[in-house]
């Protein structure tokens, strides 16, 4: 009898971690509004953001679209990014900075000047479709709350069992 339980409550625990791996997951196909750990995207239709990991200050994600895929790390308490500002910060734009090459990817960060920051990456050089839609990217940092988010990543702190 204790084989029985012991299979059944194996079986019932990896039934909810499998749920709650997709629960953490999220998917969004444009348009919409898509506000990451940082980085704050308005879908264009074609394009779609698929959440990667997550933490308590930062979190990945992957943005497709006509322009490509790029892999996406942002940071609501991030520091400078490396490198030569390449677009000056504004009132309503980050600080974008060059191209440069990071443990083998091709890597464009975009920063507003306090903690968020954003780094979009890729195997190949960024295209200048891809620089440009990393140009309609807008940043928070933590303690701030974008509006409208259809899809948005929150804080999560999984505890060891």
């Amino acid at each position: 009898m204790r084989i029985l339980i012991g299979a059944s409550a194996v079986a019932l625990l990896l039934t909810a971690q499998a749920m709650a791996a997709q629960a953490q997951a999220g998917e969004l196909a444009g348009p919409g509004r898509f506000c990451g750990y940082s980085p704050i995207i308005d879908l264009l239709p074609g394009e779609k953001v698929t959440t990667l990991q997550g933490g308590a200050h930062a979190g990945t994600f992957r943005w497709e679209g006509p322009f490509g895929v790029l892999e996406v790390s942002g940071s609501g308490w991030g520091a400078r990014p490396p490198g030569a500002i390449v677009r000056r910060l504004s009132k309503t734009e980050p600080a974008r900075f060059a191209q440069r090459r990071d443990h083998g990817r091709h890597v464009v960060a975009l920063w507003n000047g306090g903690y968020g920051a954003a780094h979009f990456s890729s195997d190949k050089r960024l295209t200048k479709a891809q620089i440009a839609a990393i140009d309609r990217v807008r940043l928070f940092q933590e303690g701030e709350t974008p509006s409208g988010c259809d899809l948005r990543t929150v804080f999560s702190w999984d505890l060891p069992q």
